[in-house]
């Protein structure tokens, strides 16, 4: 049956009777018959059939269908970014009218644009698009791109939740890079183009987002995207502020502020901003600080956005942070936590309930931030300090003005506790100091001193550091170890640079000099040490004496040295070439 199906399909016979000699090697006769078809018993009669079925098997197997070439293939590396807004344009152009087959390249080119071009990304992302979006979806329904409808629910992400056998793209961009060119109708052919583009660009938008200079920015702008075209390319704005990663998050939290007075288009937008914090599992607070909680830059802007917020829910999270070792951390916890006690008092919303007599009346639908916050800072003053509690007010009953005693107790707890957690702070850093300074060796006080400011920088703010690196440094000047000195005299000068600039410059001075007069460094290096001590301080009679007493000469000498190195270098390679050339000629003669 083999010989005869290729036979009817054309094909060389030698394979075909190869393989029947091989098998009448093996065993005497051949005993076995594999027949394949495919269909119901009556097409599986049918001769035309049946060699219409072995035609369709053999194509598969042996000769590919051409029908599979893309308009773009995958790029065999990293592409090349954009360097100016001329060589973005001109990508532009070449995704908006060149061959269709060839677009790819400018497309992943735009995709990888750097940061320096966001300006001309963010105009093109926010361009009109001037085709319907009927079209679009027309165009997106090949790779299953979900298009939000007119009153923006996604009708392919809710028929996939709940078990229907559908198509949706979780990507856009690559998906339309591969899309067969039979499946891209000649009408809808610049759709196609403008919605590569459009998804290049939110690339771009993406990985420039996650520099932080520019994350706030790209932000707003795709939060502004998501709603242009009707929403046309929402679901793929999605992807590309989760692409962004924790970077987003602030940028959003503060997106989802609506003020007292918001329009229609701000509560979307604010909804939509909550939205992809809870998609990115970042809208519960607890969440939101463990995931940032590795950075320091990143936690302390969180508090921001939650002080600007009012979240009351993060109240016992910023009290949390409220102590913190990291200096930028501790006050923006604190002063997001003021925030939530100080101020005007807070809008209260009721809802009506029913009583058990069977009347209605008011209470209070919920917490504001300043009750939670209230309640946050009691439960820590039972921890740290319970002399300092107040006694606890009488619940606001509904329409009844507010006692001004019971509505500043919040913010005089915050204040005591605050003052509670410095005293300890600064007791445990007077301790601290304490056992490092009762060392017997100078060398040993320095060491702890070290660790102790390596853990703790704000220990620094402590004159009794910054004189005991002052001491050391005078006393390894007076042994004569001049690497020692100007070690401990820098960091003297850095710690007392806030609080005495001129001792901190008379400092550095003093390293310089015994660094100068050290011995271990040449005459030039000398030279250079002094002149920068000159130029620190003109006119200083030390630096003065160090430069007389000097080899001035010597400096100037050096300075031609690599002139000179460059020259003898170049004569060398000459004169082996010449060398080279005389030795090829001796050979060919």
């Amino acid at each position: 049956m083999l010989i005869a199906s290729r036979r009817a399909l054309g094909l060389p016979l030698v394979p075909a009777f190869t393989a029947c000699l091989a098998l009448a090697a093996c065993r005497g006769e051949l005993d076995v018959e594999i027949e394949t078809s495919v269909g119901t018993r009556a097409h599986r009669d049918d001769p035309k059939a049946k060699l219409e079925d072995v035609r369709e098997v053999a194509r598969a197997l042996l000769l590919p269908a051409p029908d599979t070439a893309t308009p773009s293939t995958a790029p065999a590396g990293p592409a090349r970014p954009p360097t100016s807004v001329a060589d973005l344009d001109d990508l532009v152009a070449a995704i908006r009218k060149g061959a269709l087959d060839e677009i790819g390249g400018p497309a992943r080119r735009i995709a990888a644009a750097p940061v320096g071009l966001w300006p001309a990304v963010r105009a093109a992302l926010q361009a009109p698009r001037r085709a319907p979006k009927g079209d679009y979806r027309s165009m997106l329904a090949a790779i299953g791109g979900d298009v939000p409808n007119r009153y923006g629910h996604f009708d392919l992400a809710w028929k996939k939740a709940h078990g229907f056998a559908v198509k949706r793209s979780e990507g856009w961009f690559e998906d339309l890079l591969v899309l067969p060119r039979s499946k891209i109708s000649p009408v809808l052919t610049p759709v196609y183009r403008d919605v590569v583009l459009q998804t290049a660009l939110l690339r771009a938008a993406s990985e420039i987002g996650k520099d932080p200079n520019t994350s706030d920015q790209v932000v707003d702008v795709l939060l502004e995207v998501a709603y242009l075209h009707e929403g046309t390319f929402r679901d793929e704005v999605t992807r590309a502020i989760g692409g962004i990663g924790d970077e987003a998050v602030v940028p959003l939290l503060r997106a989802t502020i609506v003020g007292d007075d918001p329009d229609e288009a701000r509560l979307q937008r604010a909804e939509y901003a909550a939205a992809q914090l809870d998609r990115m599992d970042r809208w519960i607070p607890a969440r939101a600080e463990a995931a940032l909680s590795s950075e320091p830059r990143r936690l302390a802007a969180l508090f921001d956005a939650w002080g600007q917020a009012h979240n009351g829910n993060a109240a016992a999270i910023l009290l949390a942070h409220a102590d913190s070792r990291i200096p930028s951390v501790r006050l923006a916890a604190r002063r997001a936590f003021s925030g939530l006690v100080e101020g005007p008092p807070p809008k209260t919303i009721s809802r009506r309930v029913r009583l058990l007599g069977g009347g209605t009346g008011q209470a209070q639908a919920f917490l504001n931030h300043r009750q939670l916050a209230a309640i946050a800072v009691r439960d820590a003053l039972v921890k740290v300090d319970p002399t300092a509690l107040e006694a606890p007010c009488e619940p606001v009953v509904a329409g009844e003005p507010i006692d001004p005693r019971c509505e500043g107790q919040p913010a005089r707890h915050t204040a005591a506790l605050f003052a509670t957690l410095d005293a300890r702070r600064l007791a445990e850093s007077a301790a601290a100091i304490d056992a490092a300074m009762a060392a017997a060796d100078p060398r040993a006080t320095q060491e702890s001193l070290d660790r102790l400011l390596a853990e703790r920088p704000e220990l620094g703010e402590e004159p009794r550091v910054a004189a005991a690196y002052r001491r050391g440094a005078s006393e390894a000047l007076a042994d004569g170890d001049a690497r020692r000195g100007a070690a401990l005299s820098r960091k003297a000068a850095v710690l007392m640079a806030a609080r005495d600039p001129q001792t901190a410059e008379t400092l550095r001075l003093q390293a310089l000099l015994a660094e100068a007069e050290s011995g271990e460094v040449p005459a030039w290096g000398r030279q250079m040490l002094l002149r920068t001590a000159d130029q620190l301080r003109p006119g200083d009679p030390h630096v003065a004496a160090a430069l007389g007493t000097g080899p001035a000469a010597a400096f100037e000498a050096t300075a031609t040295l690599p002139g000179e190195r460059i020259a003898l270098g170049c004569a060398c390679v000459v004169l082996g070439f010449a060398c080279l050339g005389g030795i090829t000629r001796r050979r060919v003669a």
